[in-house]
């Protein structure tokens, strides 16, 4: 009797087996995953905007002009704002020029559809943070920037003046 239930057993274990082997399929489920962090970037074409030496035609114009002469690129995953602004209220140099005599403009961009603001108009410098653009999200936005140095007969005396400035990109 003892061997019969064995075998039933045994039976029943195999019928199992045979009956696992007639499903038609398992399914497992699975998911991926991942996180993107804000991500922005900032370069400059160069960190110099070199104005060269004033000319007399310079001071009698009142201003000497750089045009294109940088231009900002910007990369970002989120709207992004980009702004600038003068590191102290005057220049360097044998008289205390003020920061606003450094007027600048982005002139141009490569991708004006995904640009939603702009700064196109000629404004001096100061400490206080001047929003130069904002953009959606999207890459090597490419801002070229013209600058103009005003000069007076009066108070721009002969040596060398410098100005420092930064520019700051923000994705809020």
């Amino acid at each position: 009797m003892k061997s019969l239930k064995i075998l039933a057993v045994l039976v029943a274990g195999v019928m199992g087996v045979v009956s696992g082997m007639a499903q038609e399929g398992v399914t497992a489920g699975s998911t991926a995953v991942f996180t993107v962090p804000t991500l922005i970037r900032l370069e400059l074409s160069t960190d110099l905007i070199d104005f060269g030496a004033l000319t007399m035609d310079d001071y009698d114009l009142g201003y000497k002009d750089a045009l294109g002469a940088q231009i900002v690129y910007v990369w970002s995953n989120r709207p992004w704002t980009l702004s600038v602004a003068a590191n102290s209220e005057t220049w360097t140099g044998p008289w205390e020029k003020p920061s606003k005599d450094l007027q600048l403009r982005v002139a141009a961009v490569n991708r004006p559809e995904r640009i939603t603001y702009l700064m196109d108009t000629l404004t001096g410098l100061s400490t206080d943070v001047i929003t130069l653009a904002q953009g959606l999200p999207g890459g090597n936005f490419q801002h070229t920037m013209d600058f103009r140095v005003l000069v007076s007969w009066d108070n721009d005396v002969a040596g060398d003046y410098s100005l420092g400035f930064k520019y700051t990109l923000t994705a809020p």
